[in-house]
């Protein structure tokens, strides 16, 4: 069995009230960027704020609603909650990785409305 660590951020997963404050303070600057994966965990609201630079490349998978080959799971490993990435499927050597951002808020589909058909 061939593994990975994919990880999207080495520690971080806010509640929704303070991941809107983030958006908000995000998107008064353009030179920021956003990459924030929101997720419903034991009928409760979560996000894993992966904007600021680490060393891991997870947070640089992209989206796709039509073809994702990996899907989100949460684990708890030692009290703490983690968001983990794992396959769908048998992905092919060379093969982009992709999974759904799951966002479909409004206001985010206006200004990205790439997000339902890619």
């Amino acid at each position: 069995m061939l593994t990975c660590d994919l990880r999207i951020v080495s520690g971080e997963i806010i509640d929704l009230r303070l991941a809107r404050i983030r958006e908000r303070e995000y998107a008064k600057d353009d030179s920021i960027g956003s990459f924030m994966y929101f997720f419903k965990y034991q009928n409760k609201q979560y996000c894993v704020d992966a904007t600021d630079e680490t060393p891991y490349k997870g947070r640089l998978i992209n989206h796709s609603v039509i073809r994702p080959n990996l899907k989100t799971k949460v684990i708890e490993l030692n009290g703490s909650k983690h968001l983990i990435l794992i396959a769908k499927r048998d992905i092919d050597i060379g093969e982009e990785l992709l999974y759904d951002y799951g966002d479909r808020t409004p206001c985010t589909v206006a200004e990205n409305p790439w997000l339902l058909n890619s």
